[in-house]
C-alpha cells in the first residue's frame, strides 16, 4: 500500500469502529474538561472520572475554585498522581481565568498554554473538543500507532503531530484522534500488538513478519495477543501466591523452633526431675 492508500483505509475502518467516538474524560464544559485533562497527565481517564466528580462537587468554576485551599484539592485529586503539582496548577489557573480572562477558559492555543500545568497536548485537546477547532493532540497511543502504521516515523511526538495533520483532511483532525485513542487502547495495545497483530497493522503492512520496534526504538516486551499479556498476568500473580506461601512456611518455622526448644527443654527438666526422685 502506498502511504495515501494507508490514510484511505485507516479513515475507513476506524469510522465503521467508531462512528461517533465519546470524549473520555467526563466534563460539563471548557473549565471542567481543562481541570480533567490537566488530571489525567499519568493517569488513567478511569480514575480521573472517579475523582472529578469529588472535585466538582466542591466547585465547578473558576469562582469556586479559589475559595477551596490547595491542601484541600491536593487530597481530593491524590489518587490521580502528582497531586501537589497539580492541586497548585488547578488553583493558579482558576485565578488567572477570573483576572485575565473573566472567568472563561481562553479558546486560543497561546493562551491556553500560558495557564499553569496547560501543556501543548492539553490546550489541544480543549481546543478541539471545548471549542471545535480542528487539532491533533497527540497522545501515547497515537505516537505509537502513528509509527506502526507508517505515517510518521516516530522521532518525536512534534514530528508526529505535523505528519498525521499533513496527512489527514483537517476536517477530520478532531473526531480522528478519538478513535485512533480508542483503537489504540482495545486493539493495537503497547504490549498486545507488534506491528504484525492488530487487524490495522496486518491490512496496512501484511508482508510484516519481523515485529516492529516501538517509537522508542524498543521491541514490545510481551509479544502479540492480549492472551499472551493475560498468561503473563496469571503467571505474575501465581508467583506472587508462591512467594506468600514460601514466606508463610518461613514465618511458621522461625515460630515453630523456640517452641520445639522450649518442648525439648521441658522434657529434659521432666526427666532430671525423675531421676531424683
Amino acid at each position: 500500500m502506498t502511504k495515501n492508500e494507508r490514510v484511505e483505509f485507516v479513515l475507513k475502518r476506524l469510522n465503521e469502529l467508531y462512528p461517533d467516538p465519546p470524549v473520555p474524560l467526563d466534563h460539563t464544559d471548557a473549565y471542567t474538561l481543562l481541570i480533567a485533562v490537566l488530571l489525567s497527565a499519568q493517569c488513567t481517564d478511569v480514575r480521573v472520572n472517579l475523582v472529578t466528580p469529588h472535585l466538582f462537587t466542591r466547585a465547578k468554576r473558576p469562582e469556586d475554585m479559589v475559595k477551596i485551599p490547595v491542601e484541600e484539592i491536593q487530597a481530593i485529586i491524590r489518587p490521580c498522581g502528582l497531586s501537589p503539582q497539580k492541586a497548585k496548577a488547578i488553583a493558579g489557573l482558576s485565578r488567572i481565568l477570573l483576572d485575565e480572562h473573566a472567568g472563561q477558559v481562553p479558546n486560543t492555543l497561546e493562551a491556553l498554554e500560558r495557564l499553569p500545568g496547560v501543556g501543548h497536548k492539553t490546550a489541544q485537546v480543549v481546543m478541539a473538543q471545548a471549542f471545535g477547532v480542528p487539532s491533533f493532540p497527540v497522545d501515547t497511543h497515537i505516537h505509537r500507532l502513528a509509527h506502526r502504521w507508517g505515517l510518521s516515523d516516530g522521532k518525536s511526538v512534534d514530528r508526529t503531530e505535523r505528519d498525521l495533520k499533513s496527512a489527514f483532511p483537517e476536517a477530520t483532525w478532531n473526531k480522528l484522534h478519538l478513535q485512533i485513542i480508542f483503537y489504540g487502547r482495545e486493539h493495537c495495545t503497547a504490549r498486545g500488538c507488534d506491528g504484525t497483530v492488530c487487524e490495522i497493522c496486518r491490512t496496512l503492512f501484511p508482508k510484516r513478519k519481523t515485529p516492529l520496534a516501538n517509537a522508542s526504538g524498543k521491541k514490545p516486551r510481551a509479544k502479540d495477543s492480549s492472551e499472551s499479556v493475560t498468561l503473563m498476568t496469571a503467571k505474575k500473580a501465581q508467583q506472587k501466591v508462591v512467594k506468600a506461601v514460601r514466606g508463610a512456611k518461613k514465618l511458621a518455622k522461625a515460630t515453630a523452633t523456640p517452641v520445639r526448644k522450649a518442648l525439648s527443654k521441658t522434657k529434659s527438666s521432666t526427666k532430671a526431675l525423675r531421676s531424683t526422685r
